[in-house]
């Protein structure tokens, strides 16, 4: 992945290891409107960010990318959780993906937990639990043998209203930790980078 603009310029190779998985689900809102999305997380990162005449080094083996891929049709007006987060913890590669609320009453969910490259899928709705005053503040998402809890240091916010169309964006980045009980063994995990996301779309 390579781009530049005035002031700055990336160059990333992403790599997706052999054996890697990841969480691909079809969402039905009815016979004629779907989404199709593809989450991937934990994948390894090299390469640079340049940012004026400073170069900054991807540091190998502590640098990840998350893949957001899509296609259908989304309701007018909807409103969606969505969160990542990738690391090495006590001697493990850790991947994150959970979200909430636009796959409410379909029977599916986009939730899982990637461990040294093996994908745990999370069927259940998850509880999102963050304050809408204060996007800084923990964010706690739980269920399905899932405890985490995001700290945030930076809050993207992104706002447009076109009347017709408008769109409000708190991506918030941070740290996160918790636990999840596979069934077989309770995985603990801390300092995984990544984001959780508030966003209210009518498009």
């Amino acid at each position: 992945m390579q781009a530049t603009i005035p002031g700055a310029a990336v160059d990333v190779v992403v790599q997706c290891p052999d054996g890697h998985d990841c969480l691909a689900v079809v969402v039905p809102w009815s016979d004629t409107r779907f989404q199709y999305t593809v989450k991937d997380v934990a994948l390894p990162a090299t390469g640079s960010l340049t940012i004026g005449d400073v170069v900054h080094r991807l540091p190998a083996g502590r640098s990840w990318a998350v893949l957001d891929h899509g296609r259908g049709r989304w309701p007018y007006d909807v409103t969606w959780n969505w969160g990542a987060g990738s690391g090495c913890s006590n001697n493990r590669v850790i991947g994150l993906q959970v979200g909430g609320k636009w796959t409410v009453g379909t029977g599916m969910t986009e939730n899982g937990i990637v461990v040294d490259g093996r994908l745990h899928k999370i069927g259940a709705e998850l509880s999102w639990q963050y304050s809408t005053n204060d996007f800084r503040a923990p964010w706690r998402v739980s269920g399905g043998g899932l405890e985490a809890e995001l700290r945030p240091f930076h809050d993207k916010v992104t706002r447009t209203n076109l009347g017709v169309l408008s769109s409000a964006t708190d991506q918030c980045f941070g740290t996160w930790s918790g636990t999840y009980d596979t069934g077989a063994e309770q995985i603990e995990f801390s300092g995984l980078t990544g984001f959780a996301e508030h966003v209210h779309n009518r498009w």
